[in-house]
């Protein structure tokens, strides 16, 4: 036994002590993911839902439209995120022009997608990625008026010939 001792304790060992580190450093990256995610949720709550609900407020003095849907847990293994949509009639589709700003690991991604010229919405652009610190009011508020620009500044002749 003690020959099996000196030729194999210290392998055995060595692979112990490995399986547990990457336990402990899984652990930590989980803890590390649910602190963001924490964040992320007091980011929403603080800034971007709050200008989202401005801008709700001013569509609807105007009869238009839209939504803010707020998915705050992780549900079927989506992040929170917080999501601003505009309700168009004239869409023939179930989607709708929107921005969607979500928790993705330690930043924050956004998507957008838009209505295009012959009344489809489409996902515009590839996500991009911030920084908690960079998403403040007045980013949000630059991102919500792109996506309603987007959606007005059209050549709206083309949708009533």
């Amino acid at each position: 036994m003690e020959d099996l001792e000196k030729e194999l304790g210290p392998l055995i060992e060595n692979f112990q002590n490995l399986v547990k580190d990457a336990k402990a450093k899984k652990l930590d990256s989980l803890r590390e993911d649910e602190d963001f995610k924490k964040e992320f949720n007091q980011l929403s709550m603080d800034v971007i839902q709050p200008m989202m609900r401005k801008f709700e407020s001013y569509l609807k003095s105007k009869d238009v439209n839209s939504s803010v849907n707020i998915q705050s847990q992780i549900v079927a293994g989506k992040n929170p995120s917080i999501e601003f949509s505009l309700h168009f009639k004239l869409t023939h589709e179930s989607r709708y022009p929107n921005i969607k700003f979500s928790s993705s690991g330690k930043k924050i991604s956004i998507q957008e997608e838009r209505l295009m010229a012959k009344g489809e919405v489409r996902q515009d652009m590839m996500p991009e990625y911030y920084d908690k610190e960079q998403v403040t009011e007045e980013f949000v508020k630059e991102r919500l008026i792109r996506l309603i620009k987007s959606c007005f500044d059209k050549n709206w002749q083309s949708f009533y010939p």
